[in-house]
């Protein structure tokens, strides 16, 4: 039996892991993510690929909008070099292995589904909560896309009233992502957002500092609606909630809390925390890759997609 690497791109650090074909993680570890350099993140990836001989394929989780049959990458989310470049192409040039890649958040609902909470739902919703906020729809036993690989981006949601201009200040991924609470309020203490974690915020909350607990209370406030909203869209039977926020013990409970204050009608105990965490971009990068190979017996090389080798030389 093969194993394989799997690699989980995000916007601050890049998570990877040697799996069996079963998902079992042999090891693992983290890099920093180059925001900046689309060329330094593949040479990053190379360079840890190369540590690992005989591997049965490369399994990628990626931000944006992501073709996940060609592996084109319109829109890189968090890394912009990667905007309109073909990942999958340039990857299996390079390393003659076979290569699939799939949008970060679909690949979290992919591990629920494969070995996690939505192993026995068809109709499911993950949501994603961190430097944005994501998310993950799967209707009838199967994720679904968008006509342009973009279904699923919740963040985009409009949760606050805004005037025209002003739009991206008012949405889902401003109002509840843990960017978005730094930056608010670091402005309103006159301190640098670099300077602080999301845990230093929860930590004032908790210790009664008046503009945490304002900002603390906007963050569930706005997660609340958006949910509201996305169950009344999809009706599903679970919103799996992860992202490293979702380790917090009062999240899940607060939120079912909020939601069911909205509409009585929304069961709460819908609402629960993703299984895998951390882990859980692999697991579906190398889910999504068996339904891409081993399942559906396809060609590793010669599908069609724009980009090559050349575009990062």
């Amino acid at each position: 039996m093969s194993n394989y690497l799997a690699f989980d791109i995000g916007g601050t650090e890049i998570k990877y892991g040697l799996l069996t074909e079963s998902g079992d993680i042999l090891e693992k570890g983290i890099f920093t993510t180059v925001r900046n350099s689309g060329e330094a993140i593949l040479q990053a990836i190379l360079a840890k690929v190369s540590l690992f001989p005989s591997l049965g394929g490369i399994a990628l989780s990626a931000p944006g909008f992501v073709n996940n049959e060609t592996g084109f990458i319109e829109l890189g989310g968090a890394i912009k070099d990667f905007d309109g470049f073909n990942i999958k192409n340039y990857l299996e040039e390079v390393t003659k292995l076979p290569v699939t890649v799939e949008n970060d958040v679909n690949c979290v609902a992919l591990a629920e589904k494969w070995k996690g909470k939505a192993k026995d739902h068809q109709h499911f919703l993950c949501m994603t909560v961190g430097t944005g906020v994501g998310g993950a729809i799967f209707i009838n036993d199967q994720l679904y896309r968008g006509v342009s690989f973009g279904a699923g981006e919740f963040g985009y949601m409009i949760t606050h009233g805004a005037k025209s201009g002003a739009a991206l200040k008012n949405t889902l991924s401003w109002n509840g992502s843990i960017t978005g609470i730094r930056e608010r309020y670091a402005a309103r203490k006159g301190l640098q957002a670099a300077d602080l974690t999301g845990l230093n915020i929860f930590q004032a909350y908790e210790a009664g500092d008046s503009i945490a607990l304002l900002e603390v209370e906007r963050f569930y406030d706005s997660l609340a609606i958006g949910i509201h909203n996305l169950y009344f869209l999809f009706n599903p039977s679970k919103i799996l909630i992860g992202g490293a926020v979702s380790v917090r013990e009062e999240l899940i409970p607060e939120l079912r809390r909020r939601v069911t204050s909205l509409n009585g009608y929304i069961k709460g105990d819908c609402i629960e925390a993703c299984e895998w965490n951390n882990d859980a971009g692999m697991i579906g990068a190398l889910y999504h890759h068996h339904q891409t190979y081993v399942q559906e017996g396809r060609n590793s090389h010669g599908r069609d997609g724009s980009g090559s080798v050349s575009d990062y030389q």
